[in-house]
């Protein structure tokens, strides 16, 4: 459990780290997750290593991705949510996701969220062709 006094520490040794990341923003997070299992120290460990990775924007990221973990804790995080189109991925993680980004076909923003592709071009004209209905814009004529 985290205190209200060790939450504005943390907010405060984060801003410290990263600037982009509020106090105020940080602290709500961590309000969010003031029942989280794990210990203070481990919490503050996991925020601090998110925080000096420069690849993580978000700075609530550390409570859902195990990589910030030492490993003794990480067997006794909560699971996070299962992927939304990737059963059995982890939704902040998911790799299927990840590789689907890399190629193009989703948005970085959706990894882990219900994603529809937009239609590609041949079934945007495949679904224009059946809505022109056959003969009757161009009766043929039989030649005697």
């Amino acid at each position: 459990m985290i205190t209200e006094m060790q939450a504005r520490i943390l907010a405060a040794l984060l801003n410290e780290i990263r600037p982009r990341w509020a106090v105020g923003s940080m602290l709500k997070i961590l309000e969010k997750q003031h029942q989280h299992p794990a210990k203070f120290a481990d919490i503050a460990l996991a925020a601090l290593t998110a925080a000096r990775d420069p690849s993580v924007e978000t700075p609530g990221l550390f409570f859902n991705d195990t990589r910030f973990w030492p490993d003794d804790v990480k067997a006794k995080l909560p699971k996070p949510p299962d992927c939304a189109d990737h059963i059995g991925q982890d939704m902040y993680t998911c790799r299927s996701c990840k590789a689907d980004v890399l190629c193009g076909d989703r948005p970085e923003n959706m990894i882990g969220r219900h994603y529809e592709p937009p239609p590609s071009i041949y079934d945007q004209l495949t679904e224009s062709l059946e809505a022109v209905p056959t003969g009757a814009a161009f009766p043929l004529e039989e030649t005697p």
